[in-house]
């Protein structure tokens, strides 16, 4: 069964931005793709994850090999060239898909090991697949122990509980300087993926007022418009550093945007409420160093952070062989369900269930059938065997009924409703 249970996709690792952007998904076109794919018949379900590092899908197949039609039609739905396209994939097969969407939601194929912000990402792709009526039994199933799993990580291990990303990093150093991130107003300066990254952090800390600056107003007003803030012309950027908490720059300028000597005849002329928190991140640096020696002002750069950002990566690494424990265990929990889904094995777990109910009825009157003849007693034991065949033959019949997804869909309930299902431990 497991067999049938197939991926594709593209990340960070192995695949170069542009053709990732080439590859991404939209909500819409995603759901485009799974259409289509269910129109041609090479998937009966599936499920597709797009982030800015990844590209992937997910879906059950009944063709023998059902990646090569699944390349093909992404080859054509992309317009990219199917070489192009496989000589960058990752795919597989099976357990090996179940482990790789495992490790996923877990954070330990990310670019920043651990990182949060996945695990969302992975629950918001299984809604939408829900929504839209394409993740059915198996990839159902599949998301919610990849959820679970995902969890147990962030829960029983270390791995994500120091940042590691430079934005990450530099807001940890807030805790040193304000009580709290949430009343801070923040001012960004460039419009790049370190900013974007930093304005999406703020706001899941509750910060609700973001300025955005940069030589480009159009790319300004874009991530205010994501972060629900607000913009700033570039003439104005160093007249701000009066009224601002902290000040986060990177620019891809490769002089200083900011000089040392403009910030202090600011701040002769205009006191302040409190400490400046001044975070350059970028290379070569924005904004001069100088600008820390000015009072109750704390500059940090990419050379103050990089040993900030090594000795937690080194702290996470310690706990990856926790986090794969969990994920082994997650695996085989899903294995053994998903083998158990044969109709064979089903049917037989259904009638050791019945018999093992006809058995302890048959003791339960024990004292009672103890009066009858010999032949009144196996004409009893006739009598309830019989029962428990006749109760099997429907099911027996249904579960080869219908379509992949239907009969798979049957072996899940079968198993539910008469508690064959050991994934949380039940016994049978």
């Amino acid at each position: 069964m497991s067999s049938a249970l197939v991926f594709l996709g593209w990340n960070h690792r192995a695949t170069p931005l542009d053709l990732r952007e080439r590859l991404a998904f939209s909500p819409e076109r995603a759901r485009e793709a799974l259409e289509g794919l269910f129109r041609e018949k090479v998937f009966s379900e599936g499920v597709i994850i797009s982030t800015c590092n990844r590209a992937e899908i997910y879906g059950v197949t009944e063709l023998e090999d059902g990646l090569t039609p699944l390349s093909r039609f992404l080859a054509r739905f992309h317009g990219v060239e199917e070489s192009l396209l496989l000589s960058t994939a990752l795919s597989g097969r099976g357990e090996v898909t179940v482990r790789h969407l495992f490790e996923v939601a877990s954070g330990l194929d990310s670019m920043v090991l651990g990182e949060a912000q996945i695990l969302g990402q992975v629950r918001e792709a299984h809604r939408r697949a829900t929504e839209a009526r394409t993740a059915r039994t198996v990839t159902n199933r599949l998301f919610q122990a990849a959820l679970e799993c995902g969890k147990r990580v962030r829960t029983e291990t270390e791995l994500g509980s120091k940042p590691t990303s430079v934005p990450g990093i530099a807001l940890s150093l807030t805790g040193r300087i304000f009580e709290s991130l949430a009343g801070c107003r923040v001012l960004l300066l460039g419009a790049g993926e370190t900013v974007e990254l930093t304005a999406s952090l703020l706001v899941d800390a509750g910060v609700s007022d973001l300025l955005f600056c940069n030589r480009s107003p159009e790319k300004a007003a874009a991530l205010a418009a994501q972060a629900n803030g607000r913009t700033l012309p570039w003439d104005d950027r160093v007249s701000a550093f009066a009224h601002v908490d902290i000040v986060l720059s990177a620019t891809g300028s490769q002089e200083p945007v900011v000089r040392a000597e403009a910030v202090k005849k600011l701040l002769a002329h205009h006191s302040r409420r409190g400490p400046l928190l001044v975070l350059d991140l970028a290379v070569p640096r924005d904004i001069e160093p100088e600008v820390g020696d000015l009072p109750d002002v704390y500059r940090y750069d990419l050379d103050a952070l990089g040993a900030l950002a090594r000795k937690n990566t080194a702290e996470r690494q310690g706990e990856v062989p926790k986090a794969r424990s969990i994920v082994d265990e997650s695996v085989r929990k899903y294995e053994e369900w998903l083998l158990g889904l044969s109709h064979v094995d089903v049917v037989r777990g259904l009638r050791g269930k019945l018999e093992e109910l006809r058995l302890a009825e048959l003791e339960r009157y024990s004292s009672k059938l103890g009066k009858l003849g010999p032949g009144d007693r196996e004409l009893v034991e006739r009598i309830t065997e019989s029962l428990v065949a006749k109760i099997l033959h429907g099911p027996t019949v249904g579960l080869k009924e219908g379509d992949p997804s239907e009969r798979l869909e049957r072996a899940a309930a079968v198993r539910s409703l008469f508690r064959l299902d050991r994934l949380d431990g039940e016994k049978k």
